[in-house]
């Protein structure tokens, strides 16, 4: 009698299992063409925008074109959205005020 219990749980177990696991396989599918849809969203968005910054170049007279190109050189190097906040902000950043 035990050992009839212990095989049906056993059977049970195994089928709620493997059913489980099916469905990940399905949702992954989806996830997937959602990314790729999503990337494919991001490359046009990003072309889009290099157009309208190349088209807003040339509508520019060749003076202001020279002073672009120097500006855009001299500030190449400037990053400082991308780094990271000192330890001390880390530790300590600003408070908000409440009331707003």
């Amino acid at each position: 009698m035990i050992r009839a219990k212990y095989w049906i749980i056993v059977i049970v177990s195994f089928f709620i299992i493997d059913s489980a696991a099916q469905e990940k396989g399905s949702s992954s599918k989806a996830q997937k063409k959602a990314e790729k849809t999503k990337e494919m969203q991001s490359r046009k968005a990003n072309k889009a925008r290099e157009e309208g910054i190349k088209r807003h170049r040339k509508l520019q007279s060749k003076e202001v074109r020279k002073k672009m190109k120097r500006n855009e050189r001299r500030y190449q190097h400037v990053d400082s959205y991308d780094r990271k906040p000192n330890l001390y902000r880390r530790i300590f950043p600003r408070k908000r005020p409440e009331g707003l």
